[in-house]
């Protein structure tokens, strides 16, 4: 094989695995599904831990603009009546969270790193189903484990030995992932398998 298909193929592959690691590394990731119709719809969040170590989310929060949790995973508490969290105290931002639920038993009942939960349902009775809702979540981090990202927030001093912060907290933007994907990430996705493809005859022959 020349060094202009080595390097060819190199970058396509780079590419790839570039597209695919930007959404599977980092912070937590959360996603909803959307049922119902105009003035109910029922949003169903899912997290995904991916911050590594002996970690697990044991408080999850959204921004909604009705208060109605009407989905509570197993073994986890919710609430939404006259209740809201934000971090300000932790160096955050100012958001109140007002749909929030939260572990029974922090060392058990956790989001553990790699593990997904969904069941976090809430209930808007807007006209039309919201496509973005900020979000907030909460680590708990176990035998003196750390985190060792910097897109975090926290106000816990931090662990001797350990480079990283304790109990760190996250906030960011969930999407509506009933949605079909975007035309341009598909794209990108659809040129890099083809570029690929002409590669691989290339070499074959």
């Amino acid at each position: 094989m020349s060094k202009t298909r080595k390097c060819l193929m190199v970058f396509v592959l780079a590419g790839m695995m570039a597209m695919i690691s930007a959404t599977s590394f980092g912070a937590p990731i959360v996603s909803y599904s959307v049922n119902g119709s105009s003035g109910n719809w029922t949003l169903d969040f899912s997290v995904t831990n991916t911050l590594g170590g002996n970690n697990g989310i044991y408080i999850f929060g959204v921004l909604l603009p009705w208060n109605g949790i009407s989905g509570i995973p197993a073994n986890w508490y919710g609430s939404s009546s006259g209740y809201t969290w934000n971090n300000v105290s932790l160096g955050g931002s100012n958001i109140d969270y007002n749909n929030i639920w939260g572990s029974t038993e922090d060392a058990v009942y956790a989001i553990f790193n790699g593990q997904t939960l969904s069941g976090f349902e809430a209930v808007v009775t807007t006209d039309l189903a919201p496509t973005s809702v900020p979000w907030y979540a909460f680590a708990l981090f176990y035998n003196n484990g750390a985190y060792m990202g910097n897109d975090s927030f926290s106000g816990n001093v931090l662990t001797p030995g350990y480079v990283g912060i304790m109990n760190p907290g996250f906030e960011g933007i969930a999407h509506n992932s009933s949605f079909v994907p975007e035309p341009a990430t598909m794209l990108l996705l659809g040129l890099g398998l083809m570029g690929l493809a002409g590669v691989s005859r290339k070499f074959k022959k």
